[in-house]
């Protein structure tokens, strides 16, 4: 008996070492290093940080001005990099053609406070957007020099590219600048017998890579893989898992860490009971509406607020109002999908007067009904008055419960 005992208790402490080592095996760290990448030549991501604003303030008359620059001048600061050592001043100033329009940057790449030693500045062409009436003033593929630590002992600095537009509505010079990084980080690496291809994307245009930021994964084997890791279709926030083929197998990998400066990241090949496709399964936020029916007869939207009222006065109807703007990807998909849904649509055109307003042009409505995002939707009574709204993209199922639940 003791001696059969002594067997089995062998016999479970070499299961559990087995264990471990599979365990240790599987659940290992992989570092990649990273390193700096810029639209070009070659693929680029399909998205990016929504933009980022920066406050302008008229130049003090006194200020010397660097050479090329005409008033009307503002200046302002572009928060990127980790700290204050790191950020970069702006002036954006006029270019004497243009005398409404801050169409020509200058940037304090070296932060002494003085613009007029850090090389030529840029400059654009304001352009008319006839839709809305503003003046764009757009510049892509602008490079800074970001710090990283404090030099000498050590630091790092890195490079961040950067788009920068300011759009003039009136005839007031504008007092806001906008931009957002269009740099990236990628990097490959070995994982077992797979090369695999691993990117960084910059997620709040502030050149500091954290848990916030996006980043992918993908064999390098993968038919336009360097194309691929670069879209929205595989980049996903650092809270989600990557998926690697090795060849029967699928690798799970869990996100690690990252360096702020972006130049290493670390990942661990994990043990989870998944797949890449029922992972991705939730994200197709189409899914279920694609096997919906479509309505036979559309619902009707105009375009004019003071005809909507008028013919609801008329019907006794309620008035369901749709902002949205060209640029804006969630409206398009429920133009596509929910408007056209068969149990909506039936619903609206029962009971409702529809109207659609584009942000970007109709401001006055923008303004007295607060909206403040794309796509808002607000359901008023006949008189005007609101009874109830709803801010982003909503599924159909969303979209009947959200008219279900006014009460008129």
């Amino acid at each position: 008996m003791p001696i059969r005992m002594k067997a089995i208790s062998a016999t479970a402490a070499t299961l559990l070492l087995l264990a471990a080592i599979a365990a240790n095996a599987q659940d290992r760290l992989v570092r990649v290093d990273l390193s700096y990448q810029a639209p070009g030549n070659g693929p680029a991501p399909n998205f990016s940080p929504k933009g980022t604003q920066v406050p302008l303030a008229d130049v003090p008359a006194g200020f010397p001005l660097p050479p090329g620059a005409v008033r009307p001048a503002k200046t302002g600061l572009i928060k990127v990099g980790p700290g204050e050592s790191s950020w970069t001043p702006v002036l954006a100033s006029s270019d004497g053609d243009h005398p409404r329009d801050l169409c020509r940057i200058f940037l304090d790449r070296n932060r002494n406070g003085d613009f007029s030693d850090d090389g030529p500045f840029v400059t654009a062409v304001p352009s008319l957007r006839e839709k809305t009436g503003a003046w764009w003033s757009s510049l892509s593929n602008i490079e800074l020099s970001i710090p990283y630590g404090q030099r000498p002992r050590g630091g790092i600095v890195e490079p961040c590219q950067v788009g920068i537009w300011l759009v003039r509505e009136g005839e007031v010079p504008p007092a806001v600048l906008r931009y957002s990084v269009s740099s990236w980080r990628s990097g490959r690496v070995r994982v077992g017998d797979v090369e695999a291809l691993v990117a960084m994307m910059d997620g709040d245009n502030d050149a500091v890579f954290t848990k916030d930021d996006t980043w992918s994964v993908l064999s390098a084997s993968a038919p336009e893989a360097a194309k691929k890791i670069l879209s929205y279709d595989e980049a996903r926030s650092t809270d989600r898992l990557m998926f690697l083929e090795a060849g029967r197998l699928e690798l799970v990998l869990e996100f690690r860490s990252v360096t702020p400066d972006g130049r290493r990241l670390e990942f661990a090949v994990v043990d989870r009971p998944v797949t890449k496709a029922q992972d991705r399964a939730g994200d197709d936020v189409l899914a279920e509406e694609r096997n919906r029916p479509r309505a036979a007869t559309p619902f009707t939207w105009g375009h004019d607020m003071t005809a909507a009222k008028s013919q609801a006065e008329r019907s006794g109807k309620k008035i369901i109002v749709d902002f949205e703007t060209t640029w804006c990807g969630p409206c398009k998909m429920m133009d596509e999908w929910i408007w056209t849904d068969a149990e909506v649509a039936g619903t609206l055109r029962s009971g409702y007067v529809g109207v659609k307003l584009d942000g970007d042009v109709e401001k006055s409505h923008v303004r007295a009904l607060a909206v403040a995002a794309y796509p808002t939707v607000i359901v008023l009574d006949p008189s005007g008055k609101e009874l109830k709204r709803f801010v982003g993209y909503k599924s159909s199922k969303d979209v009947r419960a959200f008219l279900d639940s006014i009460v008129y």
